[in-house]
């Protein structure tokens, strides 16, 4: 078995990496893309919101068999440090460690840079054997499946398609979870009160993670916690003046922000309150997460202060109390799939409203719908705003499937072990284009991704050469259909 060295790959990676490419802001990745392909003199097209496909031509003679499609997406989780003074526009900066990659206190963005690594290193490459290939490579998959979602695929005939956005190698992805957005919007309105002592709270340490696949390891969600500490502190004499958690629906937040008003006495009070709460929290979390609390200051403020009204303080509470968070149910049919859950991402304050972000996730739609029927309730309840969006299909499992049976066989001859053929909970854009696209046949793989959506994030260096090696001989054998 004669395979190209994998250094291509990781040399494409890090090339990318320069390129900022934060979920919707992808124009620069994709127009490198698009010249990219057209150095090449590769068929390439680009559509309005920036996906790619790129088609090149068998290099075997007279091939005449279906083309196999290539697919990732461009765009990444850009999530830092609270300590970083790194600065998006500069890109990624890669850390070699221990036969690891890993950004230098971001993600890493091989969720799922990798696959656009592996694509380019394949169309850039002339003594790789492969039939016909249609590489797509879509934007905001990281935001709701957008580019899957408004792809035009009318010009995409291949029968046969890689997904490239699964994170442990030879753990092969058959089916997923479809899942849907929510925004739950709570207007807000503020008064004036006398002079208060000011105490801003942190909670932070969390590991956070991928909504899809860390939300079964009952790691600690931050605006759930700060929920949870804000109920207990509650009383007419506390006044909210602030609270944030800005992140994304489909990662685990990590972290909160809350600035509370209290009457001058009331400091030692509310310090040993709040000391008493976290210990309940660590106790808690003790065998998934780490957390901390901090009072990050205490000071007086002099002269009126601006607050929300003690209804409007009321109601943000219980609201984030009543929000399902994690894990809901789990599948009676595959042991320890998780198959359906929702994910409290974000809490963002604004001039007039605090807006709520979750993620909803299942492989059963009517429990999808369910959940956000529950959401629907909560809102109605307390008169607030509620939007859904970004509803993505589930991708079902076929009993038939010749790419799982090649991958079988090559990674048995490989490595001398087998794969795993698996359904995963987090969505893929495998849902969108298994509804587009007609009579397809398709698996989902890539090699071992660890913390993603994380400033842990990082991929395993020897991992992205087995993928490779499996890779490079499954398009060889597939060229050979004739």
């Amino acid at each position: 078995m004669n395979i190209p060295n994998n250094e291509k790959v990781i040399s494409f990676f890090r090339e990318i990496s320069k390129i900022p490419r934060e979920t919707c802001k992808e124009k620069q990745i994709s127009d490198y893309l698009l010249n990219f392909a057209n150095e090449r003199k590769l068929e390439v097209s680009q559509d309005e919101l920036y996906n790619i496909i790129i088609k090149k031509k068998s290099n075997i003679k007279n091939f005449n068999g279906p083309a196999v499609i290539l697919q990732g997406h461009m765009d990444m989780v850009y999530v830092k440090a609270a300590d970083s003074n790194h600065l998006y526009e500069n890109g990624i900066e890669i850390i070699e460690k221990d036969g690891y990659l890993y950004g230098n206190k971001t993600t890493l963005g091989a969720d799922n840079g990798i696959a656009v690594a592996y694509c380019l290193a394949i169309l850039d490459s002339s003594d790789i054997k492969h039939p016909d290939l249609e590489v797509i490579i879509t934007v905001q998959e990281e935001g709701g499946l957008v580019g899957a979602q408004i792809l035009n695929t009318e010009a995409i005939k291949g029968k046969y398609l890689i997904n490239l956005d699964a994170e442990e190698e030879g753990v092969v992805f058959t089916s997923c979870a479809g899942g849907i957005r929510n925004y739950v919007n709570i207007p807000t309105f503020k008064e004036n009160v006398d002079s208060k002592t000011l105490m801003s709270i942190n909670i932070s340490g969390l590991k956070g993670g991928h909504s899809g696949m860390e939300i079964d390891l009952e790691r600690g969600n931050a605006i759930k916690l700060m929920a949870r500490l804000l109920y207990n502190l509650n009383n007419d004499d506390l006044y909210l003046c602030s609270i944030n958690s800005i992140g994304k629906a489909n990662a685990i937040p990590n972290n909160a922000y809350v600035t509370i008003a209290i009457s001058n006495g009331m400091v030692e009070n509310i310090t040993d309150r709040i000391n008493e709460i976290e210990n309940v929290f660590k106790k808690e979390l003790f065998n998934s997460d780490e957390v901390n609390i901090k009072i990050d200051q205490i000071y007086v403020e002099s002269g009126k202060i601006n607050v929300y009204s003690k209804d409007t303080k009321n109601k943000i509470i219980n609201i984030l109390m009543l929000m399902p968070n994690g894990v809901i149910n789990k599948s009676m049919s595959i042991p320890g799939l998780v198959q359906t859950s929702i994910n409290v991402g974000s809490l963002e304050e604004n001039e007039d409203n605090i807006s709520i972000l979750s993620s909803i996730r299942s492989s059963v739609g009517s429990q999808k719908y369910n959940v956000a029927d529950n959401i629907k309730i909560i809102a109605e309840t307390y008169s607030v705003g509620c939007k859904f969006f970004s509803d993505y299909p589930e991708w079902e499992y076929k009993t038939e499937s010749r790419l799982r049976n090649l991958f079988s066989d090559i990674y048995m001859e490989v490595f001398q072990k087998k794969s795993t053929f698996t359904a995963i909970h987090a969505g893929l854009e495998c849902g969108y284009l298994d509804e587009k696209l007609n009579d397809v046949d398709i698996i989902s793989i890539g090699p071992n991704v660890y913390e993603v959506h994380t400033i842990n994030e990082h991929v395993s260096i020897e991992s992205i050469k087995n993928v490779w090696v499996v890779l490079v001989e499954l398009l060889e054998r597939l060229s050979e259909q004739n």
